[in-house]
């Protein structure tokens, strides 16, 4: 459904008039986009329209503006998971041993979770699982606002730039 979205989104002229015209309102069509880059449903539509607006705005200012709407989004997943989860879900988290990802935060392998994590957010991937990874860490808020605004705002630059 996201594919044929997105399909829809550069292919209609109509809908690529509208969103090359959220240039005109500055960037917030790039502050709008990058809150929904982040989430597996709306990541496709959000880089089509990405696509679209970066062939009238400057791709720098894209990625860093984009970057701290999906800097938004991460952190409402982020609290979600470390603060809001149901308590059946952190019993089946527990159960299934999900939960010693903690654990590695103590050993020699402590880098894993920021790379792992990391590497989900700058990829073309939905966000949800490398803040997921994040958040059952209790990793660092500061730490992960650092590593998730970075990595999305190069992420969206890229895709910017290529498009531009």
């Amino acid at each position: 459904m996201s594919f044929v979205l997105a399909s829809i989104i550069l292919t209609s002229s109509l809908i690529r008039d509208f969103i090359q015209s959220l240039g005109t309102y500055s960037y917030l069509g790039v502050l709008i986009s990058g809150i929904f880059f982040v989430y597996g449903f709306t990541a496709l539509p959000a880089t089509a329209s990405i696509i679209l607006l970066s062939k009238s705005l400057n791709p720098v200012l894209i990625g860093l503006i984009g970057g701290f709407g999906a800097v938004v989004s991460d952190l409402l997943i982020f609290s979600y998971v470390r603060y809001g989860l149901d308590p059946d879900i952190k019993y089946i988290l527990k159960k299934t041993g999900i939960t010693r990802i903690k654990e590695l935060k103590r050993t020699r392998l402590r880098w894993i979770i920021p790379f792992l994590a990391g590497f989900i957010i700058a990829s073309p991937l939905p966000d949800e699982v490398g803040t997921f990874i994040f958040g059952i860490a209790n990793y660092d808020l500061k730490k992960f606002l650092i590593y998730a605004y970075l990595l999305n705002s190069l992420g969206i630059m890229a895709i910017a730039f290529l498009a531009a």
